[in-house]
């Protein structure tokens, strides 16, 4: 199968690039060290090359709907990863999941979240579409059954989206909540509980609904994003900052384009920078 053999690429990937660090930390010639790190640089850009073919390759746009998404990883690769896919002729399931940490390991641990999140179920002729609450819950056991080294553990929010009547379920593990943006109205995060996904096996997750309008914005983001949207003051309530507000008239694609902009004129050290993902929708 082409997915088996792209993790196993990406597997291949960091195990090579351990062993390649090691070998740059060795004495060596500078012609010798000059010819690893480019061949470590390669590894590892054909690595985000293999992870955005995960990414969906197109978003299902039409007369009454319109996508837009940024992917920024802070690295080659990301521990962050989006899909956005049509169930059957009425229902879209959409999601963000970010992976703690940086690197290989996060990314990994992405392609592991991309096969075990699963949408719908089909048996014989017949299909059944799960519900928000389920796909967490099915992604937290596939997660913690696994008992992946060094504790990792992944936030998530998916959504479930009736494209007949625009009515709206989401839950969320630990992620950070999907902001809904209405017309000529104050833009307002969508909260709902669930827990880190991939620590405890019987977490429980919550799913709400709510419905949609022409006008109305979806936006769901990676933490890495969360410092241009907004904060929390001394009261622990959130505050949307001035820059990001001032983007929320826009439609959908043009607010993403100008948030990738703030993201790019940000001005953060290598160090500073985290993987960012957002994913917009917007009702027409």
């Amino acid at each position: 199968m082409v997915v088996s053999e792209s993790y196993k690429l990406m597997r291949r990937v960091s195990a090579n690039t351990k062993t390649r660090r090691k070998r740059v930390e060795l004495p060596q010639n500078p012609a010798g060290a000059e010819a690893a790190m480019s061949s470590l640089t390669e590894q590892l850009r054909l690595a985000g090359q293999v992870q955005r073919d995960f990414l969906p390759s197109y978003l299902p746009d039409n007369d009454r709907l319109r996508w837009a998404a940024i992917f920024l990883p802070a690295e080659c690769v990301s521990g962050d990863i989006y899909d956005v896919a049509r169930l059957d002729e009425q229902h879209i399931g959409f999601y963000i999941a970010d992976v703690v940490g940086h690197g290989m390991p996060a990314a990994l641990l992405t392609i592991f979240i991309k096969q075990a999140l699963v949408m719908r179920q089909t048996t014989g002729s017949s299909y059944r579409i799960f519900s928000p609450a389920e796909v967490m819950a099915n992604l937290n056991l596939r997660m913690t059954d696994q008992k992946f080294s060094g504790n990792r553990f992944a936030t998530c929010c998916y959504c479930l989206l009736n494209t007949a009547t625009f009515e709206l379920t989401y839950a969320r593990g630990g992620h950070p909540y999907p902001i809904l943006i209405r017309p000529r109205k104050k833009p307002r995060r969508l909260e709902t509980q669930g827990s880190l996904l991939g620590i405890f096996e019987n977490a429980k997750y919550t799913q709400q609904t709510i419905q949609l309008h022409i006008g109305d914005k979806l936006l769901l983001y990676s933490d890495g994003a969360e410092s241009l949207i907004g904060s929390f003051d001394d009261a622990g309530s959130f505050n949307f900052t001035e820059n990001f507000r001032r983007l929320t008239h826009l439609p959908i694609a043009e607010m993403t384009e100008k948030f990738n902009r703030l993201v790019q004129n940000q001005g953060l050290k290598p160090s500073g920078v985290d993987d960012i993902t957002m994913v917009g929708l917007e009702i027409l």
